[in-house]
């Protein structure tokens, strides 16, 4: 009998970190997974692998080439769990080389079988008992001094008790980290503690060194209780004479993969400790069944996590911590919104109050909607866990142009449509943003009419240019503007000056200047008057930047861009795809010179008194549920001027800050009834 297929999607996951994390092996500011989708009738579940080339020797390109190539067409041949358990004991040696894919793709399995069966992932694998709860260690990268003691400090005041430190390898560095722990612990009173380090495979070939550095550490702390990974992985005679010289177990992460892995060490001399990891031993089946052989030899277990993962491993691994019973020591993960800037899951799975998750009650955390309450119920279906697959959206493949100002700096545009014709769009940005932002209104006019060209501008020291976070000059980025007019009226019968946010600041204050060279003015969600909540943001952010220089004595260039723009992606949409992608943007503005700060506010002021002198017909659209621009403000001092028999219209739609991402047909048929209305 042909079994039923299941649909399969496999991307690559690019999770942004709010911070830098900094071990021996590697250095990461965002998270790399594998990524999978599972479904069939409707019923869904995801998967994530986290291959990392020094732990396991997969990479992500040639996992994701491996899943594509094992299951061609996106199909996967897999009626039951018991279909499951047979591949992977009949692929064994494969899922060796390709743990992190096969790990992602067993847990969308699981995720999908038990809930078609209406079960939970534990019933499925047979793994009974109270489950989902854990208690997380307090994992310490190799930061900079005063970084390491603030994050001890968060630690402590949490409750932490079980600290992991990643060390650097030079010893009076690693002896500071140590005596800073030491210390703090004893200043806010904590006595019962216990520390391991964590190498990274530090000393590969070199035990006598390892031995040397960890007894000098040793010697500081009766708090450490393991080493994890000294010297070269499964160098098992090294690895067996640091654990002997040190009088301390070794904790086995790169060195204990697979079963193989694990006789290797079989009679030997010191001590170990498993440190089990998803993505490493191939999956939960694999690792259920690593987990009762290393209960079986008594060793000691610790469950890993791979930074960046998502909350789906940290949910797949409860199960795995459970299943280690007595024997589970220590687990790691469980960051969530402490580490990962966004992820395509809900809920955001993170430890609280020393390191604790429980998900045997009602789980609380807090979004940018409010604080959110999942019950204890949520869990009894798959893992519990609500997906999904970010998306690309489609940009229209524009045209990149390269504009050369008076002063030789280069503009980057980018055009959607014709080099000429009647009608061209010009649309600027706003303030975090870029001119890519502009693809999805740009798509929407397009299908439309093919008859109107887009161009969209990046600003000085924005998106493409060069200069990220400087603005030159009030009168440079005014001038850019109107160049770019003069321009594209060259090439163009009418030329329509559009400005999205902050982007209708410098449209006004451009059109005043071109007057009549211009057909009409478009202002989109027009950011004259910033709302009361993001006006205190802004002051805010200024206020402790300038407070920090003072404090500290600091003395930025002109041209450093330091000053952080307190936007969150959630001020301008709630969708999740263009929180992805906002998210994702690695050429949006997040840091402008002081200069530039200054620019943006006289820019502001100047566009007040501008619009007011607008002769142009124009056409305002607003967004009902703004968290950025105050709407009353705006309504109250330009109202008038869509008054009367004026040609001019003001538009509201039911949408975020962003119309051009949640609302861009309805926007782009309100801005071509506005052409229309002009040229008849």
């Amino acid at each position: 009998m042909s079994k039923q297929a299941v649909h399969i999607e496999v991307m690559p996951l690019r999770v942004p970190l709010k911070l830098t994390f900094r071990h021996a092996g590697a250095s990461r500011n965002e998270g790399k997974s594998i990524w999978i989708r599972a479904a069939r009738n409707g019923v869904e579940g995801f998967g994530e692998g986290c291959p990392r080339d020094y732990v396991a020797g997969d990479g992500l390109g040639s996992s994701i080439r491996w899943i594509q190539e094992t299951f061609p067409n996106g199909e996967a041949r897999f009626d039951t769990f018991d279909d499951v358990q047979d591949w992977t004991e009949k692929n064994s040696t494969i899922i060796d080389s390709y743990p992190s894919a096969w790990c992602a793709m067993e847990m969308a399995l699981l995720d999908l079988f038990s809930r078609e069966k209406d079960c939970t992932v534990e019933t499925l694998l047979g793994v009974a008992g109270r489950l989902r709860q854990g208690s997380y260690t307090a994992i310490l990268g190799d930061d900079k001094e005063w970084e390491f003691t603030s994050f001890v400090v968060r630690y402590i005041v949490l409750g932490f008790t079980d600290f992991k430190i990643k060390l650097h390898g030079d010893l009076k560095k690693d002896l500071a980290k140590l005596a800073i722990l030491e210390e703090l612990c004893q200043q806010l009173g904590i006595t019962d503690f216990r520390i391991r380090l964590d190498a990274n495979n530090l000393w590969s070939g070199r035990p006598e060194e390892a031995i040397n550095h960890l007894t000098a550490l040793h010697a500081t702390t009766e708090n450490l209780f393991a080493v994890e990974e000294p010297v070269a992985p499964r160098a098992v005679e090294d690895i067996s004479r640091v654990s002997l010289a040190l009088g301390l177990p070794v904790i086995l992460d790169e060195s204990l993969c697979t079963l193989g892995d694990l006789s290797l060490f079989a009679n030997l001399p010191g001590k170990f400790i498993a440190n089990i990891k998803l993505s490493k031993t191939g999956g939960l089946i694999r690792a259920l069944g690593l987990i009762e052989a290393l209960k079986k030899k008594g060793w000691a277990i610790i469950m890993g996590c791979h930074v960046g993962e998502t909350s789906v491993l940290t949910r797949a691994a409860l199960t795995s911590a459970h299943a280690a019973g007595t024997a589970l020591i220590a687990q790691e993960g469980a960051f969530g919104d402490y580490l990962v800037e966004r992820e395509p899951v809900s809920p955001s799975l993170q430890f609280g109050r020393h390191g604790l998750l429980d998900l045997n009650r009602p789980y609380y955390f807090n979004t940018v909607e409010g604080l959110q309450v999942i019950p204890a119920e949520n869990w009894r279906v798959g893992f519990g866990m609500q997906g999904r697959m970010p998306v690309s959206p489609d940009d229209g493949r524009p045209e990149t142009l390269v504009l050369e100002m008076a002063d030789q700096y280069k503009i980057h545009s980018r055009v959607w449509g014709e080099a000429g014709g009647e009608d061209v769009l010009l649309v600027l940005h706003g303030g975090m943003s870029h001119s890519g932002w502009q693809a999805p209104l740009a798509n929407a006019l397009r299908s439309l009419s093919h008859n109107i060209s887009i161009v969209a501008p990046d600003r000085r020291g924005c998106g493409l240019n060069e200069k990220r976070g400087d603005l030159g000059s009030v009168n440079l980025v005014i001038e850019d503007i109107v160049n770019y007019v003069e321009f594209l009226k060259k090439s163009f019968k009418r030329v329509y000056l559009a400005g999205w946010s902050q982007g209708a600041q410098y449209a006004s204050i451009a059109a005043v200047k071109l007057g009549d060279v211009l057909s009409g003015l478009v202002l989109l969600t027009p950011g004259f008057f910033w709302n009361e909540r993001f006006r205190s943001v802004i002051s805010v952010a200024e206020r402790i930047v300038l407070n920090m220089i003072n404090e500290f004595g600091l003395t930025p260039g002109r041209d450093q861009a330091y000053v952080p723009l307190p936007m969150e992606a959630t001020d301008f949409t709630l969708s999740p795809e263009w929180l992805d992608f906002i998210a994702n943007d690695e050429l949006k503005t997040t840091m402008v010179t002081m200069k530039t700060v200054n620019i943006m506010g006289a820019i502001q002021e100047l566009s007040w008194s501008a619009i007011l002198q607008n002769r142009l017909p124009m056409l305002a659209i607003l967004a009902e549920n703004d968290r950025i621009v105050d709407n009353a403000k705006v309504r109250q001092f330009i109202g008038h001027m869509f008054s009367g028999k004026r040609q001019n219209r003001l538009v509201t739609l039911d949408t975020a800050h962003a119309v051009h991402f949640e609302k861009p047909l309805e926007t782009a048929q309100e801005l071509l009834h506005f052409i229309k209305t002009q040229t008849s």
